[in-house]
């Protein structure tokens, strides 16, 4: 090899090792990159993780309330219907009062949903690398507007026909309705006998339990969907 040639392949030796220097960097460049990116949506997740299982937390204590308002008014009904089958004679005026007053309790879940909707809003839901967890996440609201919805439903039956009812047929007090009050229905012996022998009233009872037992039952179902999602939120930052 004369020296010409030596020199040329000493300058292509040369071009190859600074393009080696220089493909190592940008790989080593990208390489740190997607560490340190990486790392920052770990944290990220972690983050996101703890804000949703204060929530959820929060969540599952306003599901508990509001079972507890439907189990009451499932065990009026009961009740109620447990009267039908007692003598007017026995039939305790103040627990039939009572019982009627149960029944027209009203409520719905009231679950706070900051961090979950602004996450799906945001996109920011793909922080959550578990696919189980996330798909149960994404469909949070859709399963509690669901329950709102049969919620809603029996909220309907109180208004519409319970109360009208209780209005027409009872004698309430002056603190019915008012916020804090404690709304009560009373009666003489008279007005006991025609409203437990009232087939509309039976009626609406019978089919208030139904209802109901219902929501009481989808409640018990989202709070086990709740305590699912809480479990896989601590298990995902173990």
């Amino acid at each position: 090899m004369d020296i010409e040639s030596e020199s040329r392949f000493a300058r292509a030796l040369g071009v190859a090792r600074q393009a080696s220097i220089i493909t190592g960097s940008i790989l080593l460049a990208l390489a740190l990159e997607s560490f340190w990116g990486g790392l920052m949506d770990r944290r990220a997740e972690a983050q996101a993780l703890t804000a949703l299982r204060t929530e959820f937390l929060e969540t599952r204590v306003e599901v508990l309330r509001a079972r507890g308002v439907h189990g009451e008014r499932c065990d009026a009904a009961t009740a109620l219907r447990g009267m039908f089958q007692v003598p007017e004679a026995d039939v305790d005026v103040d627990a039939l009062a009572v019982l009627t007053k149960e029944m027209a309790s009203i409520t719905s879940v009231n679950a706070p949903n900051g961090v979950l909707t602004g996450m799906i809003s945001s996109g920011r839901l793909s922080l959550i690398r578990d696919d189980d967890l996330r798909a149960a996440l994404a469909g949070w609201p859709q399963r509690l507007a669901d329950h709102r919805e049969s919620e809603d439903y029996v909220l309907a039956v109180i208004r519409e026909q319970w109360v009208p009812w209780l209005t027409e047929n009872t004698v309430l007090t002056d603190t019915w309705g008012r916020p804090g009050a404690v709304a009560e229905s009373s009666y003489d012996r008279a007005l006991l006998a025609r409203v437990l022998g009232d087939q509309q009233f039976r009626n609406l009872v019978m089919g208030h339990d139904y209802t109901c037992t219902f929501v009481l039952r989808d409640s018990e179902n989202l709070e086990r969907d709740v305590d699912a999602i809480l479990e896989a939120l601590v298990a995902r930052r173990r």
